[in-house]
């Protein structure tokens, strides 16, 4: 699983605020053959690290704190495995924090 958030501008500067609200996605590979427990209990696991890792970030504790009212997340699937790493390539190559869980 990978999960993030980001708002990062093309300039490279990140900036999040109520025109542009803290987002997660969490992308799941469509190609395991894994039952849907197991897959909800993978998200679950990598929602929990990019929390964990983002407890002393001040935009991070909004978005989990919900005090914009929100907490938007998005789930999205990569058909195999050379789709999710082109994916992860794309994250770093624009500079966006991401995190990518491995069982």
């Amino acid at each position: 699983s990978l999960a993030g958030t980001g708002g990062v501008q093309p300039n490279g500067a990140v900036s999040y605020g109520p025109e542009d609200p803290l987002v997660m996605y969490v992308v799941l590979r469509k190609d395991l053959d894994w039952p849907v427990g197991a897959q909800v209990n993978q998200a679950c696991h990598a929602c929990a690290a990019v929390a964990w890792e983002a407890r002393d970030d001040p935009v991070a504790a909004a978005f989990f704190s919900e005090a914009e009212g929100q907490m938007t997340q998005h789930t999205l699937g990569a058909s195999d495995l050379g789709q999710f790493t082109k994916l992860s390539d794309k994250l770093c190559a624009a500079g966006v924090r991401f995190r990518v869980w491995v069982e």
